[in-house]
């Protein structure tokens, strides 16, 4: 079973060859793409202290987002119940250093980033550049033309 999900990972790996039969999922793919973060640091193109900027706001934004699905007590031998899980609050599931980056850190300069969006003062919210590129692994050119698209007459 482990060698043939290992040779399906081989296959889906080569597809981007034009002999390969299988393509590539769009999962493959931007999983194989390179961090557009670490590549900027590389370059020079990125600062130390905002690569470590950028990377506490993707470790908060995981822990937020990995705090809104249920969790999973598989294996600790507990029987669990049919009944539906009651919510938990996502902060409440966070580490306290990821509380503390959410709390003190990411979530008033998301509020201002909002705020100047909602006040006109800016037409595209820096919060949503650094969501693109740091989140989701868009690269620049890539945000650039979203951009350009939106905030065109």
């Amino acid at each position: 079973m482990a060698r043939r999900r290992h040779r399906n990972i081989r296959r889906a790996v080569r597809a981007d060859q034009p002999d390969s039969p299988v393509p590539p999922t769009a999962e493959t793919v931007t999983k194989l793409r390179r961090d557009v973060v670490d590549r900027l640091y590389q370059e020079g193109r990125l600062a130390p202290e905002l690569l470590s900027a950028a990377v506490e706001i993707r470790r908060v934004w995981e822990a937020f987002g990995r705090g809104l699905f249920p969790g999973s007590n598989i294996g600790e031998g507990i029987r669990q119940s049919h009944r539906r899980a009651m919510f938990v609050d996502p902060i409440e599931r966070m580490t306290a250093s990821e509380e503390i980056a959410w709390r003190v850190r990411y979530r008033p300069w998301a509020r201002e980033m909002a705020l100047m969006v909602a006040a006109g003062t800016v037409r595209v919210s820096r919060l949503q550049l650094v969501l693109d590129v740091v989140v989701d692994n868009h690269g620049l050119r890539q945000v650039e033309g979203r951009v350009f698209s939106r905030i065109s007459p």
